[in-house]
C-alpha cells in the first residue's frame, strides 16, 4: 500500500471519473514506483466513506469497455481497482485522524515499466523492496525502502562505507536503542536514512534528493 501524505495545490476535480464533490490534490509532478510510472492525487472529504466508495464504483462501472471494478477491504483502507486499456487505476479511502475521510487516487502504466535503479550503490545484504522516484517543483528525489539481515550498527557502517567510497561526506550519525539516523551530502545532493532494528535484522528508509536551490 502506497502511503503518501504530501500537501499541494488543488487539481481539477473529476479526474479519473472521481465525483466533482471531491477535490483532488496533486502529489508531485512526476512519480515512478518500482519502475512503473504513476500519477497520484490525494483528497479529504466529509462525506461518509461508504457513500464515496459507492459513487466512485458506480462511475467506474458505467463504461462497459473497461474491466469490472474489484472492491477490497484492507483495514483501515477500502480499495477499488480497475484496468482501463493499458493502464490501471485504484482508489483508496480511510478515516482521517483529523475527522472525515482521506485517501488517494492513482493511475499506473504497467506497460511502461522499467527496472528501478537505486541512485546510490547499496552495500551487499541491503535489499531494496520499494524504490520511488519523483519530481516536485523541479526537485528530483528517490525514496528507497530496504531490508537487511544485519543489525542497524553493521548495516549503518556498511552503508556509510559504500557512500564514502562514492564521494559522499557524512554529517549526521545518531543512534538510540532501536534506530540509527544517518545523513550525508555530495555535489548538490542530500542523503538521509533511518535504520530501524527489526526482529530479523534492520529496515532501512532512505531518501536521496537534490539540494534546494538558494
Amino acid at each position: 500500500m502506497l502511503a503518501l501524505a504530501l500537501f499541494a495545490p488543488p487539481a481539477c476535480a473529476g479526474w479519473q471519473d472521481i465525483p466533482d464533490t471531491i477535490t483532488l490534490q496533486h502529489i508531485g509532478d512526476k512519480m515512478v514506483v518500482n519502475g512503473i510510472p504513476m500519477t497520484v492525487r490525494a483528497f479529504h472529504t466529509s462525506m461518509p466513506a461508504e457513500q464515496v466508495v459507492n459513487l466512485v464504483q458506480e462511475a467506474w462501472d458505467r463504461n462497459r469497455d473497461r474491466t469490472s471494478v474489484t472492491r477490497t477491504s484492507m483495514p483501515p483502507w477500502t480499495v477499488l481497482n480497475q484496468t482501463v486499456g493499458a493502464q490501471h487505476r485504484s482508489f483508496q479511502i480511510k478515516a482521517s485522524p483529523n475527522g472525515g475521510y482521506e485517501g488517494f487516487v492513482a493511475l499506473t502504466s504497467p506497460a511502461l515499466a522499467r527496472e528501478p535503479k537505486p541512485l546510490i550503490r547499496l552495500p551487499p545484504g541491503v535489499t531494496p523492496v520499494q524504490i520511488v522516484d519523483s519530481v516536485d517543483n523541479g526537485r528530483s528525489s528517490q525514496q528507497i525502502v530496504a531490508v537487511s539481515k544485519r543489525s542497524i550498527d553493521a548495516t549503518g557502517a556498511a552503508l556509510e562505507a559504500s557512500l564514502k567510497a562514492a564521494g559522499w561526506e557524512r554529517h549526521v550519525m545518531k543512534k538510540n536503542a532501536r534506530t540509527l539516523v544517518f545523513a550525508a551530502n555530495r555535489q548538490g545532493r542530500e542523503f538521509d536514512a533511518i535504520l530501524t532494528a527489526e526482529k530479523n535484522g534492520s529496515m532501512v528508509m532512505m531518501n536521496i534528493a537534490d539540494q534546494p536551490k538558494q
